[in-house]
């Protein structure tokens, strides 16, 4: 019986770490996100400076997180967040602004971070 109450403890906190990890991805990225889409409506503007001020901020942010990125997500999506922020930064930083061009990869940045926290979150899609 002892054997039984340890079992169902251990899953009961593994359910509670998985939670609290979906709930920490989630404001993480919902919190990069804004930043991202901040950024976007200062290129809109022609702001290029404060845009790239605050994507650099990001992938600050991004990079701080790497150490509990790698360990609880695929180093594939990780990687391709990262590569798009520098893509990002790389169009911000430019000497030729391209508007079109950086609202494309700012978009697909979203999309990666947004699709992050759904792959996540335990669904029948997910787990099938």
């Amino acid at each position: 019986m002892r054997r039984l109450y340890i079992s169902t403890a251990l899953i009961v906190l593994m359910a509670v770490l998985s939670g609290l990890h979906i709930w920490h991805l989630d404001n993480f990225t919902d919190q990069l996100a804004g930043q991202l889409a901040q950024a976007q409506k200062m290129a809109a503007q022609e702001d290029w400076e404060g845009a790239a001020r605050l994507t650099r901020q990001a992938k600050e942010r991004w990079v701080d997180h790497e150490g509990y990125l790698h360990i609880t997500l695929r180093h594939t999506d990780i990687d391709a967040i990262l590569i798009s922020l520098d893509e990002a930064l790389a169009f911000l930083e430019g000497g030729e602004k391209q508007p079109a061009e950086y609202a494309a990869v700012n978009a697909r940045l979203l999309a990666q971070l947004a699709l992050l926290v759904e792959a996540e979150v335990p669904t029948l899609t997910n787990i099938l």
